[in-house]
């Protein structure tokens, strides 16, 4: 009978015991899970870096450019005058050594509308025959003399080779100044001549001159 007593009242205090302890272990557990874990070496100081990814823009940019102005049209070169360019030349009385009459042929340009060359005083039953003009070119009238409207002239003094050629040209005189002597100086030296005869066979033609004027069509 002791016995039966005695173990019923240790179960009782066993069951009393055990509900406190329960309970308190519970509560420990639930305070443990509550605290963050922290790593090692981990500080409550510890930076963060925060990464921000920015969204696009919904709508598309649109770029405007302006167009490009129109490139000005080129102003028309002024109008060129037109010109006349007149030739007139003389020939120094020349004396050719032969069996023959002695040929004083001064040169004389006619007024066609060509630049006129030295004309020569054509042939004589001995086949004796003086220069004779084949080909002739026109001076280029300057551009600046053009422009501003300027007219002159020009002489010149050249030779006539044995196979027609101009050579050792020579300016003698020219008005105004130097604006005209090259463009004559250039256009002399293209001429083409019937070279002289004499006794049948071409000589040189020394001494000959011609005038070129240059004058603007009004």
């Amino acid at each position: 009978m002791n016995f039966t007593q005695t173990k019923s009242g240790g179960i009782l205090l066993a069951s009393g015991l055990s509900i406190p302890v329960t309970l308190g272990l519970f509560l420990l557990m639930a305070h443990l899970i509550s605290q963050p874990a922290k790593l090692e070496g981990s500080s409550d100081t510890e930076n963060f870096i925060e990464f921000v990814r920015s969204v696009p823009k919904s709508h598309q940019e649109v770029r405007r450019r302006s167009l490009p102005k129109k490139p000005e049209a080129p102003k028309a070169p002024p109008k060129m005058p037109k010109m006349a360019v007149k030739a007139s030349s003389q020939a120094k009385s020349t004396a050719i050594k032969a069996d023959i009459p002695m040929l004083n042929s001064p040169l004389a340009l006619g007024d066609g509308p060509y630049v006129g060359g030295a004309v020569g005083a054509g042939s004589n039953p001995q086949g004796n025959s003086d220069v004779m003009p084949l080909v002739r070119i026109e001076p280029q009238y300057p551009i600046k003399a053009a422009r501003s409207g300027k007219e002159g002239w020009v002489q010149l003094k050249f030779d006539v080779t044995a196979t027609g050629e101009v050579d050792n040209v020579s300016i003698m005189q020219s008005k105004p100044g130097r604006i005209f002597n090259q463009a004559a100086k250039r256009a002399l030296l293209k001429w083409k001549y019937r070279p002289m005869i004499v006794d049948g066979k071409p000589q040189m033609r020394k001494g000959l001159m011609v005038q070129l004027d240059f004058k603007i069509q009004r």
